[in-house]
């Protein structure tokens, strides 16, 4: 698929961009990307690996540059307790030194990941036929047993009426069992 501005170079990236409730999609090139996206990568990855650290190193290196007005002096900056690696590091690297970057930089990486995506906590679908346990024994459960929870849980709520019918509902079942035998 060429590329909707340059019409030359083979499209790599498909772009969403979401501003006022307007969606608009294109599939563009590299430096298409580069140029005409809000999205403005300090270089293109042409001729390089495309990996998600790079990418992720990339995104939050915009976002970083362009919220903190002043760098820190380097004796200040955030650093981390396990391998020594510094946030500048992290962002020329698109990696971690080790586990404890993880916590030593979790809260510049957080308000990041929440200014970016909108949350820090992911919110996505469930797998297609996905069930809880409490599902699935529930599924399992005879109709009289779902009823009689439903009738335990109808008098836990003080709905009389509910319970009451439930219940007449309950012994019809059984009557029909004992009929049936």
């Amino acid at each position: 698929m060429l590329c909707d501005k340059c019409k030359k170079n083979e499209a790599k990236i498909y772009y969403t961009e979401i501003i006022n409730g307007e969606k608009k999609e294109q599939h563009l090139c590299e430096e298409c990307a580069t140029e005409y996206t809000s999205f403005k990568m300090g270089t293109p990855f042409i001729n390089q690996e495309l990996t998600l650290g790079s990418l992720l190193s990339t995104i939050l290196g915009n976002y970083y540059n362009n919220s903190s007005q002043g760098a820190e002096p380097p004796e200040k900056e955030l650093h981390c307790d396990g391998c020594g690696m510094t946030f500048s590091e992290f962002m020329r690297e698109g990696r971690f030194g080790c586990a404890k970057c993880y916590d030593s930089f979790e809260k510049v990486l957080e308000k990041s990941i929440k200014n970016i995506q909108g949350s820090d906590t992911h919110t996505g679908k469930k797998p297609k036929g996905f069930e809880t346990g409490t599902q699935k024994l529930v599924k399992e459960l005879s109709d009289l047993d779902k009823l009689s929870i439903q009738l335990q849980d109808a008098i836990e709520k003080e709905e009389f009426e509910e319970a009451a019918k439930l219940r007449d509902r309950i012994r019809q079942i059984k009557k029909e069992e004992i009929n049936n035998a």
